[in-house]
């Protein structure tokens, strides 16, 4: 499992918008966000770094 902080998802539409970020590299991930907490919580086949960089991609730094 793969916890990241994002400072910068602070709406619905934010979580989303990192939900689809996240299933665009992998599809079958379980991805579980906490807009109060910031945090998103991915399971998946991808490594660390991918999911990371899709988030960076997608306009969210994980702190």
């Amino acid at each position: 499992m793969i916890e990241l902080t994002l400072p910068g998802m602070t709406c619905g539409g934010c979580a989303r918008g990192v939900t689809a970020a996240i299933k665009a590299v992998d599809p079958t991930a379980e991805v579980v966000t906490d807009v109060a907490a910031r945090k998103v919580r991915v399971t998946t086949k991808a490594d660390t770094e991918t999911v990371k960089d899709a988030v960076k991609n997608a306009g969210y730094l994980p702190a």
